[in-house]
């Protein structure tokens, strides 16, 4: 874990003295790194999912890596209408319809939003090695920006914020399609106590369904901790 810290804060330093092109190398290194310290941690992760500006309800999931891969346990999930659609004819079967079709977009939309989002994935790295770099201001601490297109799919756009003054990704904005239709989605990063950062806030909207997914990951906590 100090190696992790200790590659952050040399990473933030030299990027105030280096030129944009200079630091990409060093970023992708440390977000790789950092996506292994994140493996130490379980967190709880709440999605929400809005439809036509209502929310079908929250669903609360304990996540943790065992031999590097991700589970997920539920600990609330979403509470439906009595009955669920069931006896009720034609109505509940469409009412049932409509909930399954939904569960498939936000299930299609959070596996394409990982590909992008994967701090460490083989998509960030190519994002940043393809991407235009700049600063987004004259000052040296000024964050550095690397927008790059045809990560995952030809027409798509990723703009990677890196804030030099935290050490770490400030945001992440994404512009791509599911099935034909246009997604676009914002993360918001945070740091833990000890070093690592985190997605702590992921908004994906798919507009022409009216469809909102809200994600939120807090209660960070390391496997040796009690």
């Amino acid at each position: 874990m100090k190696r992790i810290i200790t590659l952050i804060a040399v990473l933030g330093a030299t990027a105030i003295a280096q030129t944009p092109t200079d630091v990409v190398p060093g970023i992708g290194q440390t977000m790789k790194q950092n996506a292994q310290a994140l493996q130490q941690y379980s967190h709880k992760r709440r999605t929400e999912v809005t439809i036509n500006g209502q929310s079908r309800g929250g669903r609360v999931e304990l996540v943790r890596y065992i031999n590097g891969k991700m589970e997920t346990t539920p600990l609330e999930t979403p509470q439906h209408a009595a009955g669920g659609g069931r006896g009720r004819g034609l109505r509940g079967l469409i009412a049932s319809k409509k909930r399954e079709e939904m569960k498939e977009d936000v299930e299609k939309l959070t596996s394409l939003m990982r590909q992008y989002t994967s701090l460490g994935s083989d998509s960030m790295r190519t994002a940043l090695a393809k991407a235009e770099i700049s600063r987004t201001g004259p000052e040296p601490q000024a964050d550095l920006k690397a927008v790059a297109k045809g990560i995952v799919q030809p027409s798509d756009t990723i703009a990677f914020t890196w804030s030099v003054t935290n050490h770490r990704p400030a945001k992440i904005e994404i512009s791509t399609a599911l099935d034909g239709k246009p997604v676009s989605a914002t993360v918001e990063y945070a740091s833990l106590p000890d070093g690592p950062f985190y997605a702590a806030h992921t908004i994906v909207s798919e507009s022409r369904k009216d469809l909102t997914i809200n994600i939120d990951t807090f209660d960070y906590s390391r496997g040796d901790e009690k």
